[in-house]
């Protein structure tokens, strides 16, 4: 059964979108994060004996191992630490505070489209017409003022979580350089290989009982479609991937302090799909990058005069380690410098806001530490 993640969700009169269990179900595996569909696929595999899984390695495995073979290059172990989301699973849970059940569903939705930073990355209308296309009437003010009840949850403390809480993780994806282009391999480890058991197929191809016959074909049908809703996540989420590669090529090559705003809006229309089929195909999804393993929703972000707070960040952070300690820069210096040396109005004031969000102290307690 062939189906397209994506699909129009603008409003037209006399023309409807009917959600199909399928494709709700291909919609839901979009979404899923990947323990979430390594648990899928073996619940699937219990109840379909169909299903078969080639044990096999990465391709990224497969084809090198820069990352365990003896070089010159000593390997980074920190290039293995990402910053996990906790703050979605956080705001999830305490949604029953805010929101009444039934728009449980649309605060979900919400959260799930707020970058790293915590701000929401779709407007209110295209959100509004998504849970309108699924049957359920609601306009863009009914959205906003959802969306205002969870920002009364502690979405600061959420973000604040995020950039505390580092652990080991693996990526979903791999990014690595080849001469002047950038690959993409997709981790063995979360998108194993399926294929249709050749005992069972043969099963029913010779089965004389009728009743036989149509259980083994419906779980043949089953396997053919998940194959296909799995192969088809992992090709729409590495087409979202080369966009981003190709709107942030400097943070590829040259790492954060080069990495640009950039909205979902922007990838979306690169890609010819809907806003809200990018936002679920990046929650929850990871890759490792030549400077680290982020997760997707990193890469969408606000700033100033296009580079991104994350940037900043990281340009306030070197200036700060390279200064003088017996005269360390104070924030006034901090946005002479970097105006110069950046061509980055910023403001003094916005300056101590994300020396602040990194946790850096100010010139005067860096200087008594120091001495």
């Amino acid at each position: 059964m062939d189906f397209n993640f994506d699909f129009n969700l603008e409003q037209k009169q006399k023309q409807e979108i009917v959600m199909t269990q399928d494709l709700q179900m291909a919609i839901k595996i979009l979404q899923f994060n990947s323990l979430e569909l390594k648990e899928f696929i073996e619940e699937e595999k219990k109840e379909n004996p169909l299903l078969e899984l080639i044990e096999a390695k990465s391709e990224i495995e497969s084809r090198e191992r820069s990352f365990t073979q003896a070089s010159s290059d000593r390997v980074e172990y920190e290039k293995f630490i990402a910053y996990k989301p906790h703050f979605y699973e956080y705001l999830e849970n305490q949604l029953f505070e805010v929101l009444e059940e039934s728009n449980y569903q649309i605060g979900k939705f919400i959260i799930g489209s707020l970058n790293a930073q915590g701000e929401l990355t779709l407007d209110y209308q295209k959100i509004a017409d998504y849970f309108t296309n699924q049957e359920r009437e609601i306009t863009s003010s009914e959205i906003e003022n959802i969306h205002n009840k969870i920002k009364e949850l502690d979405i600061n403390h959420a973000v604040d979580l995020e950039s505390k809480r580092s652990e080991y993780i693996s990526p979903d994806f791999i990014v690595k350089k080849n001469d002047d282009d950038f690959e993409i391999f997709s981790n063995q480890d979360y998108y194993p290989d399926l294929k249709i058991n050749s005992y069972y197929l043969s099963l029913m191809e010779n089965a004389e009982n009728e009743e036989t016959y149509e259980y083994l074909k419906k779980k043949y049908q089953s396997a053919i479609w998940l194959i296909k809703s799995i192969e088809q996540r992992k090709q729409t989420i590495k087409k979202i991937i080369r966009a981003i590669i190709k709107k942030q090529i400097d943070f590829f090559d040259k790492g954060l302090k080069y990495l640009y705003t950039m909205t979902m809006e922007e990838i979306a229309e690169e890609i010819e799909m809907h806003e809200s089929t990018v936002s679920r195909a990046t929650t929850g999804k990871y890759i490792q990058t030549p400077h680290g393993v982020f997760n997707l929703k990193f890469f969408f972000n606000s700033g100033i005069d296009k580079l991104s707070s994350v940037s900043i960040k990281a340009i306030i952070g070197e200036e700060i380690e390279k200064e003088d300690k017996s005269s360390p820069l104070s924030d006034s210096s901090l946005s002479e410098t970097i105006r110069e040396k950046y061509q980055l109005n910023i403001s003094r004031r916005t300056i101590a806001k994300y020396r602040k969000s990194i946790g850096i102290n100010g010139s005067r307690a860096r200087k008594i530490k120091d001495l």
